[in-house]
């Protein structure tokens, strides 16, 4: 058993957690972080920001702004097969109109951006990490209607991001023949 420091009381061990984190050096704290949440890293983040006062949020934005852009290619989660192996999934800026249900509640807004693994959709509405939520929208080079089912993978003020549950191979094919268009 850890021995407790009487002056810490009893949350002794987390103010010694504390301080031993907080003397690592920038890269071991980061091999941490990566070890105590895995892969998810955005998620994580993600739900940081949301719960940062709108200030907060202000002054992070200001400092992203200012930060030197890399170009870092999307990745995102394979639909076929194994869930850990990842590829890199094309995604695609557009303004498509979206009618959603979340939780047999109707709602309507945009696909700002889509890709053959998920979409997002802009809204000022509030929805929850992993929420259920039945999409339909029609691609401009297609006259049949997607209804596809997915799950709230991130949020931001702006909107949110649904990661497909399933894609039937057909609609999947039209989907990437619609990312991959040209303009």
């Amino acid at each position: 058993m850890l021995d407790m420091d009487p002056q810490l009381g009893k949350y002794g061990v987390t103010a010694r957690l504390f301080k031993l984190i907080n003397d690592l050096p920038k890269d071991k704290k980061l091999i941490l972080l990566k070890q105590l949440i895995g892969d998810d890293v955005s998620t994580q983040l993600c739900k940081l920001i949301i719960e940062m006062s709108e200030n907060q949020q202000i002054i992070l934005l200001e400092q992203l702004k200012s930060m030197p852009v890399a170009e870092m290619p999307e990745r995102t989660v394979s639909l076929e097969g194994d869930e850990s192996s990842m590829r890199e999934n094309p995604r695609k800026p557009c303004l498509i109109n979206a009618n959603y249900s979340v939780q047999n509640k109707d709602y309507k807004s945009y696909i700002l951006d889509i890709s053959i693994g998920g979409v997002f959709i802009e809204t000022n509405e509030k929805f929850t990490l992993g929420q259920k939520i039945v999409l339909n929208f029609t691609l401009p080079n297609n006259q049949k209607p997607f209804k596809l089912t997915g799950a709230i993978s991130w949020g931001s003020p702006r909107g949110f991001g649904l990661k497909f549950d399933e894609l039937p191979v057909q609609q999947g094919e039209i989907l990437r023949s619609f990312v991959e268009q040209k303009e």
